[in-house]
């Protein structure tokens, strides 16, 4: 049971993760984001993937100090190294924005 409910909670944050990573860099194929003459669809979905990580950061930490059990609490503190891996990542994949 613990497995599918930690690669479960994982889903949530693998899945928009690669989708948003994927639509940072795949160029200027897609409409921009903003007016002017400016594309601003990096920093939105720049912005847009740290909020999805800190959001499920968030989630992972409240999850971790509501859990009763010794197993529940080693998951959701794996469940929140990765997230905090994945933020770093999400740092190195956004270049452009800072």
């Amino acid at each position: 049971m613990n497995s599918t409910k930690f690669i479960l909670k994982l889903f949530f944050l693998i899945v928009p993760f690669i989708i948003l990573s994927l639509v940072l860099h795949d160029g200027g194929s897609g409409g921009s984001i903003g007016g002017g003459g400016y594309d601003l669809s990096g920093l939105v979905y720049g912005l847009l993937l740290f909020a999805v990580v800190i959001i499920w950061l968030i989630w992972m930490l409240i999850s971790y100090s509501i859990s009763k059990n010794a197993t529940d609490k080693k998951l959701h503190l794996k469940l929140l190294l990765i997230g905090l891996t994945a933020l770093v990542a999400a740092w190195f994949i956004t270049p452009r924005m800072f």
